[in-house]
């Protein structure tokens, strides 16, 4: 008899199903082989065993003593190999999940950290959160799968979208290099003479802000220096440049005064409300998608891990 580690897998797993179907018919059916294959397993078996295994009486593989003894035994390898293959791939899907949230600039930063940390809570805790900048698109990717939840100043009317009103700005903060001179006098009126940073993604409609309205009824229209795509590049431009930088956010004030050359300050509450005026509060909309039954796809602890962020990001 030859070795039985000679035998393969798959061997074993013809020869369970030859035993439970008492047909290579049948048996290659069921395991998608062609007949030919099934009889040269078979064939192959008899050879490793010296016995027959199967003796074929009145059109039926019937097995002999030597197949019934050999049965359990095969039978809890496949299962044990099954058991492992299963495992193997759950890992590796596990350690392949992913979170993608689509974020506006003012709202990146902490936001993967912060839901790294609840995923360490979570019943899979072994998913990498990456974040993405928010766009026109995001909508769509939202409602393809591309991307797991979005943080905007918009509201979507889309109704596979809950669009979730979270937080409005109350109060803006002026921010610029250390030495300029906006910071002997920051008033409305002093700010209108020099030329603004902006992000690419504005809380106002069509990115008309407030004191770009106000410079151009002051006969000032407001020069846009830069328009920047996160805030890394709107604190280099302000450390090089006169320009100016108003941002409601506190997280997004705080990154940027920490850079040293830079510093902000809280816009007098009074101009503040007067620049506000006929602009509705810019508010933070969380979107997740629904599914057919209208229940929000995102796990709950991920949608109040963002509640929670949009939230403390702003006090």
């Amino acid at each position: 008899m030859k070795k039985l580690s000679s035998v393969h897998l798959s061997a074993i797993e013809i020869f369970c199903q030859l035993y439970l179907k008492n047909s290579t018919t049948d048996a290659a059916s069921s395991l998608g082989l062609s007949q030919p294959k099934v009889s040269r397993a078979l064939n192959g078996l008899r050879e490793v065993f010296d016995d027959p295994l199967f003796i074929r009486k009145n059109n039926k593989l019937v097995p002999t003593e030597l197949t019934h003894a050999l049965y359990d035994d095969f039978a809890e390898m496949l299962a044990c190999a099954n058991s492992i293959e299963s495992d193997a791939i759950n890992s590796v899907c596990t350690a392949e999940s992913s979170i993608i949230i689509s974020t506006v600039p003012q709202l990146e930063i902490g936001l993967a950290q912060r839901v790294i940390e609840e995923v360490q809570h979570s019943i899979t805790p072994n998913v990498a959160v990456s974040t993405q900048a928010w766009s026109e698109r995001s909508e769509q990717q939202l409602i393809d799968g591309e991307i797991d939840a979005a943080i905007c100043f918009r509201h979507s009317t889309k109704k596979e979208l809950l669009s979730k009103s979270i937080i409005q700005h109350r109060g803006g903060q002026l921010v610029a290099r250390e030495g300029h001179p906006i910071w002997q006098n920051p008033t409305i009126d002093n700010m209108i003479d020099y030329p603004m940073v902006k992000l690419v993604t504005m809380p106002f409609p069509a990115n008309k802000s407030p004191i770009g309205v106000y410079a151009k009824e002051q006969g000032k229209p407001m020069q846009i220096y830069a328009t920047a795509p996160d805030l890394g590049s709107a604190a280099s431009s302000l450390l090089n440049s006169d320009a100016l930088m108003i941002i409601g956010v506190k997280a997004a004030v705080d990154f940027l005064s920490s850079i040293s050359g830079l510093r902000a300050q809280k816009m007098d509450y009074a101009e503040d409300k007067f620049l506000l005026q006929g602009f509705c509060h810019p508010t933070v909309y969380l979107w997740l998608k629904r599914a057919l039954d209208g229940k929000v796809i995102a796990p709950l602890w991920l949608q109040q891990s963002l509640e929670t962020y949009i939230v403390s990001s702003h006090k």
